[in-house]
């Protein structure tokens, strides 16, 4: 070997570490992801949306579930409250979260309504394939994705 291959083998073996420390470094530093792992149940009530839904090629897996929330207000006080999830449900194109309409709180179908009503959901279960929200009394199955443009960074 002379003295220019030796110089190129340091060269590219430096640039390997650089190129190699980039990536594992924006790998240690991306955000943990939380993976949608549903338990099926084992039984599941036929309701109107239950049927709705298989009806429309979704299998349902899961009955209501119940997710508890506490919250902490000026690093002493406690508050306590919980959200629910109808259902999940399955599609060969992923898991949902269902949401049945309730007629003492009716979804409001602009922008700002369905963000109130169901951006929550896709908070908590971001690797859903989407929110499902079944109205049985009009049997209307509507499909929300949430798209979040811009990125916060707090430093």
């Amino acid at each position: 070997m002379q003295y220019g291959d030796n110089l190129v083998m340091v060269l590219l073996i430096v640039a390997s570490v650089f190129w190699g420390g980039y990536y594992v470094r924006k790998w240690l530093l991306k955000p943990p992801t939380l993976r949608l792992s549903v338990r099926p149940d084992s039984e599941i009530v036929v309701t109107d949306a239950v049927a709705l839904l298989e009806e429309s090629g979704f299998e349902v897996l899961t009955q209501k579930r119940k997710v508890s929330i506490r919250i902490t207000v000026n690093e002493e006080d406690e508050l306590q409250s919980r959200l629910f999830v109808d259902h999940f449900a399955s599609r060969e194109d992923g898991v949902y979260v269902v949401k049945v309409a309730r007629e003492r709180k009716p979804l409001d179908m602009t922008g700002s309504g369905v963000r109130d009503h169901l951006l929550v959901y896709h908070l908590l279960y971001p690797d859903a394939a989407g929110i499902v929200y079944v109205d049985p009394l009009l049997r209307t199955i509507h499909t929300y994705r949430f798209h979040i443009q811009g990125e916060v960074s707090i430093r």
